[in-house]
């Protein structure tokens, strides 16, 4: 996603209570960090603020580093990220994707 204000595109066709949520960014105007936010947001459906802090669950700041570098793209096809935050469980991709999955569905 380019702009971050459309939020319901970023929807699939899923159930978003049941189903995967994707996403896509630009690295470059979105840092990966907060992208993870927005996107599991909209997978739990509640306000980014009233989410646990992701420091919780990754590092904000090396999760951008492993991402992008000096905010241009990395190898894109080489970095993939997988963690679990605010029982999701998040695929970050060098892509621009996000995956985000309840925890139930990825046993």
């Amino acid at each position: 996603m380019t702009d971050g204000s459309d939020r319901s595109s970023k929807r699939e066709g899923t159930d978003v209570a049941n189903g995967p949520v994707c996403a896509q960014y630009e690295w470059s105007s979105t840092p990966p960090s907060t992208a993870v936010i927005e996107t599991v947001a909209i997978a739990v459906d509640r306000e980014p603020t009233s989410i646990e802090p992701l420091y919780e669950s990754v590092d904000p700041d090396a999760l951008d580093a492993l991402v992008q570098s000096n905010g241009a793209p990395t190898d894109s096809d080489s970095v993939t990220v997988s963690f679990r935050f605010a029982e999701q469980q998040v695929t970050v991709h060098g892509t621009g994707e996000i995956v985000v999955r309840p925890v139930e569905l990825d046993r």
